[in-house]
């Protein structure tokens, strides 16, 4: 029996801003996945051959629905990238699964200075302290889930201007 490939992100994020690079890989496991030919969809349509598919300078039109496909085999659920314009935005993982420790990034637009971060989950702040742009979660449980927000200074034009982007996160 075929083992259905999964797709994962390096960075493991499910949004970046445009310019930034990102890796998606199509993993079936091990040793399983040697010799076989692989082949990526963005939106339903073929995009790439091979075991990985690289993005080096992300723009806009790469936001999409990616799967993989090996060939003989499965296709991979979709998983969807955001390359999103604007001063802030909140990474969480692609995939959360009980039992995780994940990294969740209050981002900011390259090349600027970022002030102090305050992170929400469901309005309600759980750490306002300084210019650390990460927030960690250690042993993932159920009630991990909810909407995570973050407000971010960012420096430009001589000023800082408060920012935020919010994500509902989700574990299986």
């Amino acid at each position: 029996a075929a083992i259905r490939p999964v797709v994962t992100f390096t960075p493991n994020y499910k949004k970046i801003f445009p310019s930034e690079k990102m890796t998606m890989t199509c993993d079936v496991g091990s040793t399983i996945g040697e010799g076989m030919d692989y082949i990526w969809y963005k939106d339903n349509s073929p995009v790439h051959n091979g075991k990985s598919f690289t993005i080096q300078y992300a723009g806009t039109s790469h936001s999409g629905s990616y799967r993989c496909q090996t060939r003989p085999g499965e296709i991979s659920d979709p998983v969807t990238l955001g390359v999103i314009h604007g001063w802030v935005i909140l990474q969480t993982p692609l995939h959360v699964y009980e039992g995780d420790d994940i990294n969740i990034r209050c981002h900011h637009y390259p090349g600027y200075y970022g002030g102090q971060t305050i992170f929400y989950k469901d309005n309600k702040v759980i750490r306002d302290w300084g210019d650390d742009a990460e927030y960690n979660i250690s042993n993932v449980s159920r009630t991990t889930a909810g909407t995570y927000r973050c407000r971010k200074y960012v420096y430009r034009h001589l000023l800082y201007y408060q920012h935020e982007d919010k994500v509902s996160v989700t574990v299986q």
